[in-house]
This record gives C-alpha cells, sequence and structure tokens, in this order.
C-alpha cells in the first residue's frame, strides 16, 4: 500500500472497537497521556513513511518560499523539525477527530470567523453548498450542526457512508448525515439538490483527487506551480444555483477550533452557455482561498502525497 493510500486510510473514521477505545482511554487516562500517545504515534509515521515526509518537506518548501509562510513556519528552510511538527498536527488533528465521531462532544470548544452567514441562512430556511478542504478538520461541522441545530449533510464516497451513518445513529444524533457518493451513479447529485431546496447544508471536500478515482479534473496555480484539482464539486455548484461556501475548522489549541466560513459564490442561477467559465472562477477562487490559510496556518494543511504529481510516472 502507497504512503498515499495509508494516510487516507487514517484519516477516515474508525471502526465501533476504535472508538470504543478511544472511549476507554480517555476516560481511564486523561487527555494527556492520550496526547503523549499521538505525539509518538506521529513520530512513528513519519520516520517510516518516506513518501508522505517527502511530500510534507516540498510542500512546506513552497509555503517558505513567500514572507507570510516563512513567518508562519518560523523558518525559512524546512527540514525534519518542520516536517515532523506537520506530522503531530495531524495526529492531534486526528485524535480529536476520533473522540468526536465517539461521541466525546462536550470535550471540544468552538469560535467562530464567518459563521454568522450560515447562521443567517439557516434562520431564512435557505441552504448552502460547503466546499471544504483538508485543512484542520471538517469534522467539526458537526459540532456546529449540533450546537446550533443545522442540518448538515456530509458527502462521502460510497465504502466509508453506511459505516459513517450508523455511527452517527449510535450516538442519536439527527443533524449529520451521510450522502453515499458514487461516481458512476447521478443519485447523489438529485440527494443533494433535495437537501439543499429543504433548506440544509451540503459539505464536501474539494481540494483532493480520490486515487484511483475517473473524475473530471483541472489545474489552478497552488502555491507557485500547477495542480489538478476535481471539477464536480464546482460543477455542482454551478448546476444548483445556491449559496456557496469555503468551510473548514482550524485547530486554534488544545481541544479548541476555529470554524472558517468565507463566501465563495451567491445564489444564482449560471446558464449553460456560461458554466464552464464560471466554474473555473469558482475553483480558482476557492484555490486562492486555500493557498492564503496555508501560508497562515502552514501545518494544517493534511495531504501527505504528490499533490503536484512531481514524482516521475
Amino acid at each position: 500500500m502507497s504512503d498515499a493510500a495509508r494516510w487516507q486510510q487514517m484519516a477516515e473514521v474508525g471502526s465501533p472497537w476504535t472508538l470504543a477505545v478511544m472511549r476507554w482511554i480517555l476516560r481511564h487516562l486523561g487527555r494527556r497521556a492520550t496526547l503523549g500517545i499521538a505525539a509518538l504515534a506521529a513520530a512513528f509515521f513519519a520516520l517510516r513513511g518516506r513518501e508522505a515526509r517527502r511530500a510534507s518537506r516540498r510542500y512546506l518548501e513552497r509555503v517558505a518560499a513567500t514572507p507570510e509562510g516563512r513567518a508562519a513556519l518560523g523558518t525559512a528552510r524546512p527540514g525534519l523539525r518542520s516536517v515532523l511538527r506537520h506530522f503531530h498536527e495531524f495526529s492531534l488533528v486526528l485524535y480529536d477527530r476520533m473522540l468526536v465521531w465517539s461521541g466525546a462532544l462536550d470535550r471540544m470548544q468552538l469560535e467562530h470567523d464567518g459563521s454568522g452567514g450560515l447562521f443567517e441562512l439557516a434562520q431564512k430556511g435557505e441552504g448552502a453548498l460547503l466546499l471544504g478542504a483538508h485543512l484542520g478538520s471538517l469534522d467539526m461541522m458537526g459540532l456546529i450542526a449540533r450546537r446550533y441545530d443545522l442540518k448538515v449533510n456530509v458527502v462521502a464516497f460510497q465504502r466509508n457512508a453506511e459505516r459513517i451513518n450508523a455511527f452517527l445513529q449510535s450516538l442519536g444524533g439527527e443533524n449529520v448525515r451521510v450522502i453515499q457518493l458514487d461516481p458512476a451513479s447521478v443519485q447523489a447529485a438529485f440527494e443533494v439538490r433535495a437537501c439543499i431546496l429543504r433548506g440544509e447544508f451540503v459539505a464536501m471536500m474539494a481540494d483532493r483527487v480520490t486515487p484511483g478515482a475517473a473524475v473530471q479534473t483541472a489545474p489552478a496555480s497552488f502555491l507557485g506551480r500547477e495542480a489538478l484539482f476535481p471539477l464536480g464539486p464546482f460543477r455542482l455548484a454551478g448546476v444548483l444555483g445556491c449559496p456557496v461556501y469555503l468551510a473548514f475548522c482550524l485547530r486554534s489549541g488544545d481541544a479548541r477550533y476555529t470554524t472558517v466560513m468565507r463566501p465563495l459564490a451567491a445564489a444564482e442561477r449560471v446558464r449553460r452557455q456560461d458554466r464552464d467559465e464560471w466554474v473555473r472562477r469558482l475553483l480558482e477562487r476557492y484555490v486562492a482561498r486555500i493557498e492564503e490559510t496555508c501560508r497562515r496556518h502552514p501545518f494544517q494543511w493534511f495531504n501527505f502525497f504528490d499533490f503536484w504529481g512531481e514524482e516521475p510516472g
């Protein structure tokens, strides 16, 4: 199994047994001890995963190419220490993600940066498409949904959706639901439209092309070099004609996250003949926002693989 596949597997929600273990560890050992375990795990995988380690360093070097990025990194030449910190940050976010999915919602603190627009839409009964990224943890949207009684639907690949829905039902949660995404079917698109029409929110990742998936992509300049991004989420936005937001949750401290919401497009019907250009502008706007966030919070971008396709085929 490649490093990319291994890290993608780690980032997914675990089994019921894993979640039960997380609850037991937190209850009997406390958060400080389990954070120590997470740090050791990060060091182990960083030292063992050559491809992921190399990908992390190349990404950090791209961030360091700008003054703002160098200031956030604290160095102009990211080395092993910076890479280890990157892996450690991922382990902390992964640990908190597992806690959230195991039901320990009361242990997390949330701050808001731009969430007001979402709350206003909810009050008016209007839905929106939330385009996420592998920045921090999009799973923390579940906290917002429960605390503010919002309906959030998360689009996930078919192999994960049934398992995650089972977890949500076992927690008694009705605010968050997972929509199965089958690349060979248009059923998910109809479900997404139905959710928006009901005044609900739909969240989906838009910064990663899933390995092995037959999806259309488009290049966009990201941190000084072109990278491929999936076109599906942006085309879906053009068809839906609903408000579109960039959404992610950054770790701002121990068990503390800041929910970041940035408007990308207003509700508008895009004519078919104008759709390709509209989609292109939306993609560029989205990537520019991600790039800006990576330069300010470089250790919270979690794509530990050859994102720019620099390795020989």
